[in-house]
């Protein structure tokens, strides 16, 4: 696999797919929403792997 900014993952077969990487604040409204377009993504591109990364929304940092 090739260097740089993308990431793949290779399953039990060899096979090598890209790894999208989605992030999300973690409210409820929040995760529904990421689940829908997660969910529309796989029909669209089966063969991309998707990660869900919860974060803590900016509005939440406290500068010190």
């Amino acid at each position: 696999m090739e260097d740089g900014p993308y990431k793949y993952t290779r399953d039990g077969n060899g096979r090598v797919s890209r790894v999208i990487r989605i992030g999300t604040r973690k409210s409820q409204l929040a995760r529904i929403q990421t689940d829908s377009v997660a969910d529309r993504l796989k029909e669209l591109y089966p063969d991309v792997h998707l990660e869900i990364d919860p974060f803590i929304g900016f509005c939440s940092l406290q500068v010190v």
